[in-house]
């Protein structure tokens, strides 16, 4: 066990020296960088062993709109047949980890409050992704996501395409799963014709018991158009399971 702990603390140290290394060198490069708090509510409701939902409650500005907003959100996954099955050793406790391939599907409502019209929604959203996983060496995993949102704001149909590589490995500490974890995404927005958006995330999730996790992560968000802006933030999600 202490072996184990070792290597947790050493994997997080490195994380966190890795985390300050890479704001340090972004805040010395633009000192003017907005730096936000992205709190966020997650709620799974298990289906059957093939579908589960997903609710989601957000907070941000500039995360998902260009206007403070708050998000709601309404999923269903749907775990697809792959070509081979997960392998027994490989098996978790997560739904999400025990799946070579997976589907979701879900609709996203924005709102802004205002102080003249109170909450306004401000974009409608449907989504569609497709997640893969593939075990790596050292009993690390390459968690590929695709998606395609399809968006109505202010009356103005678009869509916007999203391309995420996650690597991530867990650890058992105490007979608690801790996940650190790094993902790199690129947004193709066809209101600009162009690759408007790149997010770096790099963070952790800790399961508490068999109801609730916790997960926070640092994000380096960049804009490149309409104009070139970057964003820094603190994200801190509470996770619960049913």
């Amino acid at each position: 066990m202490r072996a184990i702990r070792n290597r947790v603390c050493g994997a997080l140290g490195g994380l966190l020296t890795l985390v300050c290394a890479s704001l340090a060198c972004a805040g010395s490069a633009r000192a003017a960088d907005a730096t936000e708090l992205w709190p966020e509510l997650n709620g799974f409701v298990q289906l059957n062993e093939r579908s589960r939902a997903f609710f989601d409650a957000a907070y941000a500005l500039g995360k998902e709109s260009d206007l403070k907003s708050g998000n709601l959100s309404a999923y269903l996954d749907v775990s697809l047949k792959p070509i081979a099955r997960m392998r027994s050793d490989l098996l978790t406790d997560d739904w999400q980890r025990n799946k070579y391939l997976w589907a979701r599907v879900g609709y996203d409502r924005i709102f802004e409050a205002t102080d003249s019209r109170g909450l306004e929604v401000v974009e409608n959203r449907g989504v569609i992704a497709l997640y893969g996983r593939v075990p790596l060496p050292a009993a690390a995993w390459l968690e590929t996501r695709t998606r395609a949102d399809f968006r109505w704001i202010g009356g103005d149909y678009s869509n916007r395409y999203r391309f995420r590589l996650d690597l991530s490995r867990e650890f058992a500490v105490r007979d608690r799963a801790v996940v650190p974890y790094c993902n790199f995404e690129w947004l193709y927005d066809t209101r600009y014709d162009d690759w408007a958006r790149t997010l770096l995330t790099l963070g952790a999730e800790v399961t508490m018991n068999d109801r609730f996790r916790w997960e926070v992560y640092v994000a380096r968000q960049a804009d490149r158009v309409p104009l070139e802006k970057d964003l820094d933030a603190l994200g801190v999600v509470l996770k619960w399971y049913h």
